[in-house]
Protein backbone atom coordinates (compact mmCIF):
# COMPACT_ATOMS: atom_id res chain seq x y z
CA UNK A 1 0.00 0.00 0.00
CA UNK A 2 3.10 2.56 0.96
CA UNK A 3 4.74 1.81 -2.81
CA UNK A 4 1.15 2.49 -4.39
CA UNK A 5 0.52 5.35 -2.33
CA UNK A 6 3.94 7.24 -2.28
CA UNK A 7 5.37 6.37 -6.11
CA UNK A 8 7.96 9.22 -6.00
CA UNK A 9 9.53 8.22 -2.97
CA UNK A 10 9.61 4.79 -4.67
CA UNK A 11 11.52 5.73 -7.69
CA UNK A 12 13.69 8.56 -5.33
CA UNK A 13 15.13 5.54 -3.04
CA UNK A 14 15.45 3.26 -6.14
CA UNK A 15 17.37 6.03 -7.31
CA UNK A 16 19.62 6.28 -5.22
CA UNK A 17 19.62 2.78 -4.70
CA UNK A 18 21.01 2.45 -8.38
CA UNK A 19 23.67 5.14 -7.95
CA UNK A 20 24.61 3.40 -4.89
CA UNK A 21 25.47 0.64 -6.34
CA UNK A 22 27.24 2.19 -9.17
CA UNK A 23 29.01 4.10 -6.95
CA UNK A 24 30.03 0.71 -5.11
CA UNK A 25 33.40 -0.62 -7.18
CA UNK A 26 32.40 -4.28 -8.12
CA UNK A 27 35.36 -6.83 -7.74
CA UNK A 28 37.21 -7.42 -10.71
CA UNK A 29 35.99 -11.22 -12.59
CA UNK A 30 38.96 -13.94 -13.33
CA UNK A 31 41.31 -12.27 -10.65
CA UNK A 32 42.28 -15.22 -8.13
CA UNK A 33 44.94 -14.35 -5.65
CA UNK A 34 48.74 -16.26 -6.62
CA UNK A 35 48.85 -19.37 -5.36
CA UNK A 36 51.91 -20.47 -3.91
CA UNK A 37 52.61 -24.48 -3.85
CA UNK A 38 53.23 -26.51 -1.18
CA UNK A 39 57.10 -27.83 -2.16
CA UNK A 40 57.69 -24.50 -2.62
CA UNK A 41 56.52 -23.64 0.91
CA UNK A 42 57.78 -26.39 2.66
CA UNK A 43 61.68 -25.82 0.79
CA UNK A 44 61.31 -22.16 2.12
CA UNK A 45 60.48 -23.32 5.51
CA UNK A 46 62.99 -26.11 5.10
CA UNK A 47 66.01 -23.36 3.54
CA UNK A 48 65.03 -20.55 6.01
CA UNK A 49 65.31 -23.07 9.05
CA UNK A 50 69.00 -24.29 7.69
CA UNK A 51 69.89 -20.76 7.01
CA UNK A 52 69.06 -19.58 11.02
CA UNK A 53 70.76 -22.85 12.17
CA UNK A 54 73.71 -22.22 9.99
CA UNK A 55 73.66 -18.36 10.71
CA UNK A 56 73.87 -18.56 14.31
CA UNK A 57 76.54 -21.15 14.52
CA UNK A 58 78.34 -19.05 11.90
CA UNK A 59 78.13 -15.86 14.39
CA UNK A 60 79.60 -18.18 17.66
CA UNK A 61 82.29 -19.16 15.32
CA UNK A 62 83.22 -15.55 14.03
CA UNK A 63 82.72 -14.28 17.62
CA UNK A 64 84.40 -16.72 19.31
CA UNK A 65 87.79 -16.15 17.30
CA UNK A 66 87.30 -11.89 17.05
CA UNK A 67 87.00 -12.47 20.82
CA UNK A 68 90.46 -14.36 21.77
CA UNK A 69 92.61 -12.79 23.00
CA UNK A 70 95.96 -10.76 21.68
CA UNK A 71 99.16 -12.29 21.65
CA UNK A 72 100.90 -10.31 24.06
CA UNK A 73 104.40 -11.75 25.28
CA UNK A 74 106.74 -10.72 27.92
CA UNK A 75 109.85 -9.41 27.12
CA UNK A 76 113.49 -8.97 29.59
CA UNK A 77 115.32 -5.63 29.29
CA UNK A 78 118.71 -5.04 30.82
CA UNK A 79 119.04 -1.38 31.85
CA UNK A 80 122.78 -0.14 31.13
CA UNK A 81 122.44 2.88 33.58
CA UNK A 82 121.84 0.86 36.87
CA UNK A 83 122.10 -2.32 35.47
CA UNK A 84 119.00 -3.82 36.68
CA UNK A 85 117.01 -6.16 34.40
CA UNK A 86 113.43 -5.00 33.73
CA UNK A 87 110.66 -6.56 31.63
CA UNK A 88 107.64 -5.15 28.83
CA UNK A 89 105.03 -6.75 27.39
CA UNK A 90 105.02 -6.13 23.64
CA UNK A 91 102.65 -7.33 20.40
CA UNK A 92 104.21 -10.34 18.36
CA UNK A 93 103.48 -8.55 14.80
CA UNK A 94 104.36 -12.05 13.40
CA UNK A 95 101.40 -13.64 14.98
CA UNK A 96 99.18 -10.78 15.12
CA UNK A 97 99.53 -10.68 11.42
CA UNK A 98 98.74 -14.47 11.10
CA UNK A 99 95.83 -14.37 13.34
CA UNK A 100 94.08 -11.71 11.11
CA UNK A 101 95.14 -13.51 7.96
CA UNK A 102 93.45 -16.42 9.32
CA UNK A 103 90.17 -14.41 10.73
CA UNK A 104 90.07 -13.00 6.65
CA UNK A 105 89.96 -16.40 5.65
CA UNK A 106 88.09 -17.71 8.06
CA UNK A 107 84.88 -15.08 7.53
CA UNK A 108 85.79 -15.63 3.45
CA UNK A 109 85.32 -19.12 4.23
CA UNK A 110 82.38 -18.84 6.57
CA UNK A 111 80.23 -16.59 4.29
CA UNK A 112 81.07 -19.36 0.87
CA UNK A 113 80.10 -22.29 2.96
CA UNK A 114 76.87 -20.24 4.45
CA UNK A 115 75.77 -19.91 0.48
CA UNK A 116 76.89 -23.45 -0.37
CA UNK A 117 75.07 -24.76 2.36
CA UNK A 118 71.77 -22.47 1.25
CA UNK A 119 72.10 -23.49 -2.37
CA UNK A 120 72.46 -27.38 -1.59
CA UNK A 121 69.70 -27.30 1.16
CA UNK A 122 67.29 -25.82 -1.47
CA UNK A 123 68.36 -28.31 -3.75
CA UNK A 124 68.12 -30.89 -1.65
CA UNK A 125 64.66 -29.79 0.23
CA UNK A 126 63.35 -29.03 -2.91
CA UNK A 127 63.86 -32.89 -4.06
CA UNK A 128 62.89 -34.38 -0.04
CA UNK A 129 59.58 -32.38 -1.03
CA UNK A 130 58.50 -33.77 -3.87
CA UNK A 131 59.15 -37.41 -3.16
CA UNK A 132 57.29 -36.18 -0.26
CA UNK A 133 54.63 -35.12 -2.17
CA UNK A 134 54.62 -36.74 -5.10
CA UNK A 135 51.82 -38.85 -3.55
CA UNK A 136 49.45 -35.77 -3.52
CA UNK A 137 50.25 -35.20 -7.36
CA UNK A 138 49.30 -39.20 -8.01
CA UNK A 139 45.89 -38.02 -6.01
CA UNK A 140 45.61 -34.96 -8.47
CA UNK A 141 46.09 -36.83 -11.56
CA UNK A 142 43.51 -39.40 -10.65
CA UNK A 143 41.08 -36.80 -9.66
CA UNK A 144 41.45 -35.00 -13.16
CA UNK A 145 40.78 -37.88 -15.14
CA UNK A 146 37.70 -39.14 -12.95
CA UNK A 147 34.22 -38.28 -14.48
CA UNK A 148 30.59 -39.01 -14.53
CA UNK A 149 31.32 -41.70 -16.70
CA UNK A 150 34.61 -43.12 -15.23
CA UNK A 151 34.24 -43.43 -11.39
CA UNK A 152 36.23 -47.02 -11.61
CA UNK A 153 39.51 -45.47 -11.03
CA UNK A 154 41.36 -45.69 -7.50
CA UNK A 155 44.56 -44.60 -6.35
CA UNK A 156 47.18 -46.63 -4.73
CA UNK A 157 49.56 -45.28 -1.83
CA UNK A 158 50.66 -48.61 -0.91
CA UNK A 159 54.59 -46.81 -0.17
CA UNK A 160 53.31 -43.37 1.40
CA UNK A 161 53.52 -42.13 5.03
CA UNK A 162 50.43 -42.91 7.01
CA UNK A 163 48.71 -39.10 6.95
CA UNK A 164 49.05 -39.34 3.07
CA UNK A 165 47.71 -42.76 2.77
CA UNK A 166 44.68 -42.02 4.65
CA UNK A 167 43.81 -39.54 2.69
CA UNK A 168 44.45 -41.83 -0.61
CA UNK A 169 41.77 -44.33 1.19
CA UNK A 170 39.32 -41.37 2.17
CA UNK A 171 39.66 -40.69 -1.50
CA UNK A 172 38.81 -43.81 -2.54
CA UNK A 173 35.86 -44.10 -0.07
CA UNK A 174 34.38 -40.94 -1.83
CA UNK A 175 34.77 -42.24 -5.06
CA UNK A 176 33.21 -45.23 -4.56
CA UNK A 177 29.96 -43.30 -3.10
CA UNK A 178 30.15 -41.50 -6.09
CA UNK A 179 30.11 -44.24 -7.95
CA UNK A 180 27.39 -45.99 -6.11
CA UNK A 181 25.44 -42.94 -6.05
CA UNK A 182 25.83 -42.39 -9.50
CA UNK A 183 24.92 -45.75 -10.38
CA UNK A 184 21.68 -45.70 -9.01
CA UNK A 185 20.89 -42.85 -10.52
CA UNK A 186 21.23 -44.29 -13.61
CA UNK A 187 18.96 -47.41 -12.66
CA UNK A 188 16.92 -44.88 -11.25
CA UNK A 189 16.30 -43.20 -14.41
CA UNK A 190 16.06 -46.40 -16.39
CA UNK A 191 13.93 -48.04 -14.46
CA UNK A 192 11.42 -45.70 -13.92
CA UNK A 193 11.37 -44.68 -17.75
CA UNK A 194 10.62 -47.78 -18.56
CA UNK A 195 7.25 -48.25 -15.91
CA UNK A 196 6.41 -44.95 -17.29
CA UNK A 197 6.99 -45.85 -21.49
CA UNK A 198 4.77 -49.20 -20.71
CA UNK A 199 1.75 -48.03 -19.30
CA UNK A 200 2.17 -45.05 -22.20
CA UNK A 201 2.50 -47.86 -24.99
CA UNK A 202 -0.19 -49.65 -24.00
CA UNK A 203 -2.39 -46.99 -24.16
CA UNK A 204 -1.16 -45.99 -27.77
CA UNK A 205 -1.86 -49.26 -29.27
CA UNK A 206 -4.89 -49.42 -27.40
CA UNK A 207 -5.99 -46.25 -29.07
CA UNK A 208 -4.55 -46.88 -32.33
CA UNK A 209 -6.49 -50.12 -32.63
CA UNK A 210 -9.90 -47.96 -32.37
CA UNK A 211 -8.73 -44.99 -34.70
CA UNK A 212 -7.64 -47.08 -37.44
CA UNK A 213 -10.51 -49.44 -37.54
CA UNK A 214 -13.51 -48.34 -39.16
CA UNK A 215 -15.22 -50.74 -38.12
CA UNK A 216 -14.85 -50.28 -34.48
CA UNK A 217 -17.95 -50.64 -32.35
CA UNK A 218 -19.00 -49.04 -29.00
CA UNK A 219 -17.95 -51.91 -26.91
CA UNK A 220 -14.78 -51.38 -28.85
CA UNK A 221 -14.16 -47.80 -27.60
CA UNK A 222 -15.76 -48.75 -23.59
CA UNK A 223 -12.86 -51.21 -23.95
CA UNK A 224 -10.55 -49.07 -24.87
CA UNK A 225 -11.54 -46.88 -21.74
CA UNK A 226 -11.20 -49.16 -19.78
CA UNK A 227 -7.05 -49.62 -20.43
CA UNK A 228 -6.63 -46.27 -20.73
CA UNK A 229 -7.82 -45.98 -17.43
CA UNK A 230 -5.90 -48.29 -16.68
CA UNK A 231 -2.74 -47.28 -17.44
CA UNK A 232 -3.84 -43.82 -16.08
CA UNK A 233 -4.16 -44.85 -12.70
CA UNK A 234 -0.65 -46.52 -13.21
CA UNK A 235 1.29 -43.48 -14.18
CA UNK A 236 -0.67 -41.29 -11.57
CA UNK A 237 0.71 -43.12 -9.15
CA UNK A 238 3.53 -43.98 -10.18
CA UNK A 239 4.17 -40.21 -10.71
CA UNK A 240 2.84 -39.82 -6.77
CA UNK A 241 5.40 -42.23 -5.42
CA UNK A 242 8.63 -40.70 -7.58
CA UNK A 243 7.52 -37.43 -6.03
CA UNK A 244 6.85 -39.35 -2.56
CA UNK A 245 10.43 -40.22 -2.74
CA UNK A 246 11.92 -36.94 -4.53
CA UNK A 247 10.54 -34.80 -1.45
CA UNK A 248 13.85 -35.41 0.86
CA UNK A 249 14.86 -32.23 1.85
CA UNK A 250 12.02 -31.13 3.81
CA UNK A 251 11.69 -31.24 6.95
CA UNK A 252 9.27 -33.50 7.98
CA UNK A 253 6.12 -31.34 10.90
CA UNK A 254 6.38 -33.72 13.88
CA UNK A 255 4.21 -34.54 16.85
CA UNK A 256 2.68 -37.12 19.16
CA UNK A 257 0.79 -39.52 16.97
CA UNK A 258 -1.20 -42.33 18.76
CA UNK A 259 0.20 -45.35 16.67
CA UNK A 260 -3.63 -47.27 17.90
CA UNK A 261 -5.82 -45.11 16.22
CA UNK A 262 -3.98 -44.37 13.04
CA UNK A 263 -3.24 -48.51 12.83
CA UNK A 264 -7.12 -48.55 13.12
CA UNK A 265 -7.93 -46.17 10.22
CA UNK A 266 -5.29 -47.76 7.83
CA UNK A 267 -7.34 -51.00 8.51
CA UNK A 268 -10.53 -49.38 7.95
CA UNK A 269 -9.23 -48.27 4.95
CA UNK A 270 -7.63 -51.21 3.83
CA UNK A 271 -11.14 -53.24 4.35
CA UNK A 272 -12.52 -52.48 1.28
CA UNK A 273 -9.56 -54.07 -0.91
CA UNK A 274 -8.97 -57.09 1.33
CA UNK A 275 -12.69 -58.49 0.86
CA UNK A 276 -12.30 -57.97 -3.13
CA UNK A 277 -9.30 -59.95 -2.33
CA UNK A 278 -10.62 -62.20 0.16
CA UNK A 279 -8.01 -61.52 2.87
CA UNK A 280 -8.93 -60.14 6.41
CA UNK A 281 -7.41 -57.62 7.45
CA UNK A 282 -7.67 -56.61 11.37
CA UNK A 283 -5.54 -54.38 13.91
CA UNK A 284 -3.91 -55.67 17.19
CA UNK A 285 -1.61 -52.45 18.29
CA UNK A 286 -2.32 -51.69 21.81
CA UNK A 287 -4.56 -48.10 22.72
CA UNK A 288 -1.86 -45.79 24.27
CA UNK A 289 0.93 -46.46 22.40
CA UNK A 290 2.18 -42.99 21.26
CA UNK A 291 5.40 -42.33 18.58
CA UNK A 292 6.66 -39.43 17.87
CA UNK A 293 6.24 -38.37 13.75
CA UNK A 294 4.49 -37.09 11.20
CA UNK A 295 0.99 -38.52 10.32
CA UNK A 296 0.67 -37.76 6.90
CA UNK A 297 4.11 -40.29 6.42
CA UNK A 298 3.28 -42.53 8.90
CA UNK A 299 -0.19 -43.34 7.64
CA UNK A 300 1.50 -43.96 4.23
CA UNK A 301 4.04 -46.16 5.17
CA UNK A 302 1.57 -48.27 7.42
CA UNK A 303 -0.75 -47.94 4.17
CA UNK A 304 1.76 -49.30 1.90
CA UNK A 305 2.49 -51.96 4.04
CA UNK A 306 -0.69 -53.36 4.77
CA UNK A 307 -1.82 -53.02 0.83
CA UNK A 308 1.32 -55.02 0.01
CA UNK A 309 0.08 -57.75 2.81
CA UNK A 310 -2.91 -58.08 0.69
CA UNK A 311 -1.81 -57.84 -2.92
CA UNK A 312 0.24 -60.76 -2.43
CA UNK A 313 -1.47 -62.63 0.05
CA UNK A 314 -3.88 -65.80 -0.85
CA UNK A 315 -7.32 -66.07 -0.69
CA UNK A 316 -8.74 -66.41 3.00
CA UNK A 317 -5.32 -65.37 4.33
CA UNK A 318 -4.86 -62.65 7.42
CA UNK A 319 -3.07 -59.31 7.54
CA UNK A 320 -2.42 -58.10 10.44
CA UNK A 321 -1.09 -54.48 12.42
CA UNK A 322 0.12 -55.83 15.44
CA UNK A 323 2.75 -54.39 18.18
CA UNK A 324 6.45 -55.84 18.21
CA UNK A 325 7.94 -54.32 21.11
CA UNK A 326 8.78 -51.35 22.84
CA UNK A 327 11.43 -49.48 24.59
CA UNK A 328 12.51 -46.78 26.29
CA UNK A 329 13.60 -44.84 23.55
CA UNK A 330 11.82 -47.02 20.50
CA UNK A 331 8.11 -48.34 19.61
CA UNK A 332 7.66 -51.06 17.00
CA UNK A 333 4.49 -51.86 15.30
CA UNK A 334 4.35 -54.91 12.83
CA UNK A 335 2.61 -55.70 9.48
CA UNK A 336 1.78 -59.67 9.42
CA UNK A 337 0.96 -61.61 6.85
CA UNK A 338 0.48 -65.53 5.86
CA UNK A 339 0.76 -64.77 2.12
CA UNK A 340 3.40 -66.11 -0.35
CA UNK A 341 6.48 -64.93 1.30
CA UNK A 342 9.61 -63.62 -0.23
CA UNK A 343 12.99 -65.79 -0.65
CA UNK A 344 15.62 -65.05 1.52
CA UNK A 345 17.94 -64.72 -1.67
CA UNK A 346 15.34 -61.53 -2.48
CA UNK A 347 14.67 -60.09 1.18
CA UNK A 348 17.96 -57.64 1.12
CA UNK A 349 16.42 -56.17 -2.14
CA UNK A 350 12.81 -55.86 -2.00
CA UNK A 351 13.88 -52.41 -0.59
CA UNK A 352 15.61 -50.60 -3.33
CA UNK A 353 13.35 -48.94 -5.82
CA UNK A 354 11.46 -50.12 -8.76
CA UNK A 355 12.33 -54.16 -7.61
CA UNK A 356 10.10 -56.69 -7.72
CA UNK A 357 10.09 -60.10 -6.61
CA UNK A 358 7.59 -61.54 -9.31
CA UNK A 359 7.25 -58.67 -11.92
CA UNK A 360 4.78 -60.30 -13.90
CA UNK A 361 2.49 -60.65 -11.22
CA UNK A 362 3.72 -56.84 -9.53
CA UNK A 363 2.49 -54.98 -12.77
CA UNK A 364 -0.68 -56.81 -12.92
CA UNK A 365 -1.66 -56.00 -9.82
CA UNK A 366 -1.20 -52.58 -10.16
CA UNK A 367 2.42 -52.10 -8.26
CA UNK A 368 5.00 -49.43 -9.20
CA UNK A 369 8.13 -51.09 -7.29
CA UNK A 370 8.03 -48.39 -5.00
CA UNK A 371 6.53 -48.61 -2.04
CA UNK A 372 8.74 -50.42 0.32
CA UNK A 373 11.61 -47.62 -1.12
CA UNK A 374 8.71 -45.08 0.48
CA UNK A 375 8.41 -47.22 3.61
CA UNK A 376 12.27 -46.95 4.28
CA UNK A 377 13.15 -43.66 3.24
CA UNK A 378 9.54 -42.44 6.16
CA UNK A 379 11.59 -44.56 8.69
CA UNK A 380 14.99 -43.14 7.94
CA UNK A 381 13.13 -39.90 7.88
CA UNK A 382 11.91 -40.42 11.69
CA UNK A 383 15.32 -41.48 12.72
CA UNK A 384 13.79 -45.29 12.41
CA UNK A 385 14.02 -48.39 10.13
CA UNK A 386 12.04 -51.41 8.87
CA UNK A 387 13.20 -54.78 8.60
CA UNK A 388 11.72 -57.40 6.99
CA UNK A 389 11.09 -61.51 8.40
CA UNK A 390 10.14 -63.84 5.70
CA UNK A 391 9.56 -67.34 5.11
CA UNK A 392 8.48 -68.50 1.28
CA UNK A 393 4.98 -69.90 1.81
CA UNK A 394 4.77 -68.74 4.77
CA UNK A 395 4.68 -65.33 5.01
CA UNK A 396 6.02 -61.64 5.45
CA UNK A 397 6.26 -59.68 9.02
CA UNK A 398 7.78 -55.81 8.30
CA UNK A 399 8.77 -54.52 11.43
CA UNK A 400 8.67 -50.55 11.60
CA UNK A 401 10.60 -48.96 14.18
CA UNK A 402 10.16 -45.53 15.41
CA UNK A 403 11.39 -42.94 17.95
CA UNK A 404 8.86 -43.15 21.25
CA UNK A 405 7.04 -39.78 21.91
CA UNK A 406 8.79 -37.77 24.67
CA UNK A 407 7.26 -38.04 27.83
CA UNK A 408 4.57 -35.42 29.45
CA UNK A 409 1.57 -34.25 28.59
CA UNK A 410 1.36 -33.06 24.90
CA UNK A 411 -1.47 -33.27 22.24
CA UNK A 412 -2.25 -36.17 20.49
CA UNK A 413 -2.30 -36.10 16.70
CA UNK A 414 -5.49 -37.21 15.44
CA UNK A 415 -5.35 -39.97 12.39
CA UNK A 416 -4.68 -38.37 9.15
CA UNK A 417 -6.58 -38.60 6.08
CA UNK A 418 -6.31 -41.10 3.94
CA UNK A 419 -3.00 -40.55 1.47
CA UNK A 420 -2.61 -42.23 -1.75
CA UNK A 421 -1.02 -45.66 -1.55
CA UNK A 422 1.04 -48.04 -3.41
CA UNK A 423 1.06 -51.72 -4.65
CA UNK A 424 4.30 -53.01 -3.86
CA UNK A 425 6.37 -55.00 -6.13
Amino acid sequence: MDSMDHPTSTRSSAAATGSEARATPKPARGRRPVARSLRFRLTFWYVSLLALAAGILLIFINAAAHLAGIPIETRLYPDPTTGFVYSQQVVNGAVASARAQTLERLQFFSILGFLVLIAGGAAVGSVVAGRALRPISELVAVARRISGRNLKERITLDDADEELRQLGDAFNDMVARLDDAFERQRQFVGDASHELRTPLTTLQIALDSVRLDPDATLDDYRNVADDAKAATVRIRRLVEDLLALAEGDTPLPRSRVDLSSLAEAVVEEMEPLGERRGVQVMCGVSPGTVVYGDPLSLRRALTNLVENGIRYNRDGGHVIVEDAGRSADWVQVAVRDDGIGIPAEDQAKVFDRFYRVDRSRSRAEGGSGLGLAIVTKIAAEHGGRIDLQSQPGIGSRFVLTLPKAPGGAGRLTSPAPAAPSSAIG
